[in-house]
């Protein structure tokens, strides 16, 4: 019904509807009810090479958001009178008010009959690029599912949304919400929930935390014996700054207008080689006996990195926006009995000059960890929650942008340590296997490719890399959203390899 109204050019609702007495109300917290996140509706596919059933998953993932205070992932946004946002959750969940959306299609076929389905990338020996997730949107929401924040807080919609589609040998499950929901670390907890759950173990599945309270908000305000200032504030881009950098942010997408996404498949040797490689070119710049440590997260940046900028036309700086998950940074976090199903993504930054941004894998991962680790203490990320406290407004953004007017900004996110790959164990579902002999990397019922997206990409989305992960046999996925001259020098660095 949502797409039906946008299609027909129909506004939303004068208002939301009537509030009913007996539903809890949960809040909202700072990071989720920033204004890019209001924008962001989510969409994510997972792929199983096995047949699974539908319904079984359903009434799994429904039966999670009945315990406790998972409820509030069932809940509907709704926007109160001074611009904040909070959840309404049915209590209890009923068949006129679900907890999830649910929708299922099965087709009677193989998935390698399917004239979209079969163009689905799979892992292989070598290294490739494929059509990104927008080709396959059809497999990860339904037609109508809403797109908007306004298709949530106007109407009486479930935040979660599932939609799954069946094969004979292969299950397609696709999952939407709001962004102001949870983050990606938000998506590893659904998933372990869901698996307990599936798996008649709920009394293992661990209570949520912090949806009441929020705990970084708790964080910034607690005392501590000696507070350090914000490092990063002396790069913060203010005034003319900030000006200059939205001008040659506008220009840059005059320029390229059309921007692509695309899957890449980095096979584990090949990333092994990557590492070495660039351990070798950090050997021959330093004849010290310590070596510098980097991971394969940090050369997996660093050949983004270097890309982008090779293909640029002109020499220019360039800043990495990092998404650092403040879950792994606060001690008071680290050790938590439970889960935080929210946003806890805080912002690191590296800056680069242009001479390392085009430089040897070796010095550009070096300069991307040192700077890492400078920006990512506890100290730090308390001192960057204390400014976003000073800055927020609900639903606005404060204007925490670092470093040089002129550079050229790359959001990255590394997912790798969802492990997402292995964190869902669908099995008790298995209805048939599928993909049979010694070609099978993954045990029966966990996933072998996933992706996401945002419903609706705006057209600021740019020069963005995600990392999603390592598969069953080592191997990387990421994800880019790029324009056609870096998708160029992509290609021509993975013909190379």
């Amino acid at each position: 019904m949502a797409a039906l109204r946008r299609l027909l050019g129909a506004g939303p609702a004068k208002s939301s509807p009537p509030r009913v007495e007996s539903d809890d109300v949960y809040p909202v917290h700072m990071l989720d009810g920033s204004k890019t996140l209001r924008n962001i509706v989510v969409i994510w596919m997972l792929r199983f090479n096995d047949a699974l059933d539908a319904d079984h998953l359903y009434a799994s993932l429904s039966r999670l958001l009945e315990i406790g205070d998972w409820g509030k992932v069932g809940g509907r946004l709704r926007l109160k009178k001074n611009g904040a946002l909070e959840v309404h959750v049915p209590r209890p969940f009923t068949a006129e008010r679900p907890a999830v959306s649910y929708t299922h299609q099965a087709l009677a076929m193989d998935i390698k009959d399917h004239p979209l389905a079969k163009t689905l990338p799979n892992a292989s020996e070598a290294p490739f690029m494929r059509p990104g997730s927008e080709d396959f949107r059809a497999f990860a929401a339904r037609e109508d599912a809403p797109a908007t924040l306004d298709d949530f807080i106007y109407y009486d919609t479930p935040q979660l949304s599932l939609h799954i589609t069946s094969f004979n040998d292969a299950t397609l499950v696709g999952l939407s919400w709001p962004h102001a929901l949870m983050d990606v670390m938000g998506q590893q907890a659904l998933l372990r929930g869901w698996s307990l759950v599936l798996a008649g173990r709920e009394s293992e599945v661990p209570p949520m935390l912090g949806a009441r309270e929020d705990v970084l908000c708790a964080a910034a305000d607690a005392p501590v014996e000696k507070e350090e200032e914000f490092m990063l504030a002396q790069k913060q881009l203010r005034g003319w700054g900030m000006l200059k950098f939205g001008l040659r942010f506008a220009w840059d997408m005059l320029w390229n207008q059309v921007v692509e996404t695309r899957t890449i498949f980095l096979p584990k040797r090949v990333v092994a080689e990557l590492r070495r490689q660039a351990q070798g070119d950090l050997a021959a710049q330093d004849e010290g006996e310590d070596k510098p440590f980097i991971s394969e997260g940090d050369v997996l940046t660093a050949w983004a990195i270097r890309a982008v900028a090779s293909s640029m036309s002109q020499p220019r700086p360039v800043t990495v926006l990092h998404a650092l998950n403040a879950r792994f940074r606060l001690s008071s976090l680290a050790q938590a009995s439970g889960v935080y199903v929210q946003n806890m993504a805080v912002a690191a930054f590296t800056f680069l000059s242009s001479e390392i941004a085009k430089g040897s894998l070796g010095s550009i991962a070096l300069e991307n960890r040192r700077h890492l680790m400078e920006h990512s203490t506890e100290a730090q990320v308390l001192a960057f929650l204390r400014t976003l406290r000073r800055e927020s407004k609900p639903g606005s953004d404060p204007a925490l942008v670092c470093g040089e007017p002129d550079a050229l900004l790359i959001p990255f996110t590394n997912w790798t340590r969802a492990d997402l790959f292995k964190t869902a164990d669908f099995s008790p579902a298995l209805v048939r296997a599928g993909e049979m002999g010694q070609s099978r990397s993954n045990p029966p019922g966990t996933m072998v490719f996933h992706h996401a997206q945002s419903m609706r990409r705006g057209p600021t989305v740019r020069n963005v890399v995600v990392v999603l992960g390592k598969d069953h046999g080592d191997n990387y996925w990421l994800t880019g959203i790029l324009p056609s001259q870096v998708w160029a020098k992509v290609e021509e660095d993975i013909n190379r390899m």
